[in-house]
Formats: structure tokens, sequence, C-alpha cells
């Protein structure tokens, strides 16, 4: 997981939450919507939405063709739940857990990324641009062809992943183990790759597309 000893911070939720109730959408008095169970809801096809989930537990919803622009999901759980195609523009993910759930085709832009732990999930396709990402773990999830591109990282972690095409430019790995992953076909510069963890089985296919020639 990198040089550091911190580990990632979970969600915080100290309270039993109330049931969410009827459509999911902005409340009328607000924009946040806190300490609620929201369970097999629909939010779609909303454009520049901005909404703050504090404190949330979403099971089996589906979040999707939504472009959220400077939204705040602080201490949240996504369980069970489809959120491809989405766009997440200057968004905050901070203590957030995303698990067996998909996030494919789903883009974000600019976003901070704190905490963060990805498990069993479905992102092939998804893209991360000029992020701040510290503290995320991804485990056991599909990742082909993703994209990452010109992120500041600290303390990443994978395990387990499917990075069959996905491209790394501009976003240092240094120290972070992709033992256990799948690098088949993968797009990446020197900058990225550099201090990465692989196993001696990966390194043909890491020397091969940073353009080095391994002979037997």
């Amino acid at each position: 997981m990198g040089k550091s000893s911190k580990k990632r911070k979970l969600p915080i939720i100290k309270s039993a939450l109330e049931e969410y109730v009827g459509k999911l959408k902005l409340p009328d008095d607000s924009d946040i919507i806190d300490y609620k169970e929201i369970t097999e809801k629909v939010l779609q096809q909303m454009e520049d939405f901005r909404i703050v989930f504090d404190t949330c537990v979403f099971q089996k919803t589906i979040i999707h063709h939504n472009v959220f622009q400077r939204s705040e999901f602080i201490d949240c759980k996504f369980i069970d739940c489809d959120l491809s195609n989405n766009t997440f523009q200057g968004s905050t993910f901070i203590r957030c857990e995303f698990v067996n759930t998909r996030l494919t085709g789903s883009h974000f832009v600019e976003c901070f990324i704190s905490h963060v732990l990805i498990d069993k999930s479905h992102c092939s396709l998804v893209d991360f641009a000029d992020c701040k990402m510290e503290f995320c773990e991804f485990h056991d999830s599909i990742f082909n062809e993703a994209n990452f591109f010109e992120n500041q990282t600290k303390n990443l972690q994978f395990r387990g992943l499917k990075l069959e095409k996905a491209s790394f430019y501009e976003t240092p790995l240094n120290g972070v183990d992709m033992s256990t992953s799948d690098v088949y076909s993968l797009k990446t510069d020197l900058k990225s790759i550099k201090g990465a963890i692989i196993s001696s089985f990966q390194a043909r296919e890491i020397c091969h597309l940073l353009g080095i020639k391994v002979i037997d």
C-alpha cells in the first residue's frame, strides 16, 4: 500500500439510519440527504446535479446516466448497486465503500477521492482524470480498459484486479503492489510505473509495454 503505515479510514456510521422513503431526489429545503438507508431506489438522467450524501447506506440502488457537479459523498456505503455511466465532476468521496457494485463507464474528473474501498466490483471503462486519490483500496475487481490520467496518488492498494488493456499515464504507482493483478496489455508510461511492485511473471509484460526487449 505504499511506504506509509497509515491505513484507510472506514465509513463512520455511529447511529441507526432511517429508511429513505419515496423517490430519490433533492430535498425540497436542502441539497443534503443524511443518515439514511437507501434501498432499491433509482436516480437517473439528471444533468448538472449537485447533492450531498452524508452517512448513507445504499443497497440494490440504481444511480446511472447522471452528471454530478461538485457533489459530496461522505461516510457512504454502496452494496449491490449500479452506478454505471455517471459523470462526477469536481466531486468528493471521503470514507466510502463500493462493494459488489457496478461502476462501468463512469467518469471521475477533478475529484477528491480519499479513504475509499472498491471491492468485488465491475469497473471496466471507468475513467479517473485529474483526481487526487489517497488511501484507496481496490480489491478483487474488474478494471479492464479503465483509464487513469494525470492523477495525484498516495497510498493506493491493488489486490486481485483485472487490469487488461487499462491505461495509466501521469499517475504514480510507486510502492503499489500489482503482483496479484492481471496486467495483460496494460498501457503506461515510465513516470507511472516507476517504483511499482510486480512479480517475475509480470516482468516481461511490463518490459514489453515500455519498449524493452527481454531475451531468454
